[in-house]
């Protein structure tokens, strides 16, 4: 093998470092009084305290315990995206049967639907329609009826029960603040419906007219409760991926924090520092 001037001298040097690093080791640990005492100092069992940062330990509490807030953030956030996804499945069940009602009064309206046989299933989708708002409900409240918000802690009552346009609002937490989720009140639709709504022709075309506003009301609602809920998880993901990073920032900034003793520090200097091929002092 050829070596030119520039390798022999990386070599030369290289032997030179390693030499120094060794004389001055062996000199330290191997002879004389100061090189007993430093030899004492790192080799033997000390009863010193291993020694930590006080701030790099605060540091990496800080971090973990935002970390841990973010994640109960995620929770509440994501647990509010669970209501507003039940509210919305009751709504698009409510909305599905006024849609069907409308063309039952239309059916009856224009003649192509017997009365008896449309008011039959009229009545069903009345049910249907009662039973869901008193039914949906998350935790021990009411998802669509206002009927109990006022006397719920948790929900402040805006607006009347069984009002059109009456909403409730929950508190979720989230990090040091917080955000209202709303409820919307379909308690209103309750006793609004009969089967004499379709009783003959007229009775019909009216009922369908009537009908179709509360299906584009549910629907706004439905649509409003899908684009919400969709945030929502949206922003629980993120919450989540925050969390993360700063747990994975507070086990990195552990890893990197000197819990060695001061014995462990001098010795790491003698044997790491002394004597390297590069100075990274400058």
């Amino acid at each position: 093998m050829t070596y030119t001037t520039d390798s022999r001298r990386l070599i030369f040097d290289l032997s030179m470092n390693l030499l120094q690093q060794d004389m001055l080791t062996s000199r330290l640990f191997m002879g004389g009084s100061v090189g007993k005492s430093l030899r004492d100092l790192v080799l033997a069992e000390s009863g010193s305290l291993r020694l930590t940062d006080p701030a790099a330990q605060a540091l990496s509490g800080k971090l973990r315990s935002d970390s841990g807030m973010l994640r109960q953030a995620s929770a509440n956030v994501s647990e509010a995206a669970s209501v507003t996804a039940m509210a919305q499945s009751a709504a698009g069940t409510i909305r599905s049967s006024l849609e069907r009602m409308q063309e039952l009064a239309e059916g009856v309206a224009d003649g192509s639907l017997g009365v008896s046989a449309a008011q039959a299933e009229y009545q069903s989708l009345i049910d249907t329609i009662e039973g869901t708002v008193d039914s949906a409900s998350y935790n021990g409240f009411n998802l669509l009826s206002a009927g109990g918000w006022g006397a719920d802690e948790r929900i402040t009552l805006n607006g009347a029960a069984g009002t059109a346009g009456t909403t409730g609002t929950i508190h979720i937490q989230a990090g040091t603040g917080g955000f209202g989720l709303v409820l919307h009140d379909l308690s209103y639709l309750k006793g609004v419906f009969d089967t004499a709504d379709i009783q003959d022709a007229a009775a019909a075309t009216t009922a369908a007219t009537a009908i179709s506003g509360h299906v584009s009301d549910v629907q706004g609602i439905e649509t409003m409760l899908e684009k919400r809920g969709e945030g929502l998880t949206a922003q629980s993901e993120a919450l989540a991926s925050q969390a993360e990073i700063l747990q994975t920032a507070a086990a990195t900034r552990e890893a990197t924090d000197d819990k060695r003793s001061v014995e462990e520090l001098l010795l790491d200097y003698v044997l790491t520092n002394v004597g390297k091929i590069v100075d990274t002092d400058t």
